[in-house]
């Protein structure tokens, strides 16, 4: 990817204050911001980028760009990963994220009850 950072839009009239937010870089994907606990100023995060701009770097650029809105404003956002998303798992790590837990059959996948990895990133504020 050419450039380091996106711009990251809310749909309008959208704030993180209702517990959630999805934010957007069109035509690269999206990532939203879940559990959002404003007592101890902290959300989860999530990623999709769309199939054909997957490799590029757009996650990682999305990532950052999150981490910059909220670096004042939160304290940590944090990922639950499937154990065997490593792609997933290489993308935080990527972005300073570390794992600080693991859930034993905590998502179910394929009928199947899956282990989650927690990923959480302090935010310099």
């Amino acid at each position: 990817m050419e450039q380091n950072k996106l711009v990251l839009a809310a749909e309008q009239g959208t704030s993180l204050s209702s517990g959630s937010l999805r934010l957007y870089a069109l035509p690269y994907g999206c990532v939203d911001l879940y559990n959002y606990d404003p007592i101890n100023r902290r959300a989860a995060v999530g990623i999709m980028v769309a199939s054909e701009h997957r490799g590029r770097g757009y996650a990682l650029a999305m990532l950052r760009s999150l981490e910059e809105m909220y670096q004042n404003s939160l304290h940590q956002l944090y990922a639950d990963i499937i154990t065997s998303n490593t792609i997933s798992l290489h993308l935080f790590q990527k972005a300073g994220y570390t794992e600080c837990g693991r859930f034993r059959e905590w998502v179910m996948v394929d009928q199947e009850y899956v282990d989650t990895v927690r990923m959480q990133l302090i935010l310099k504020s």
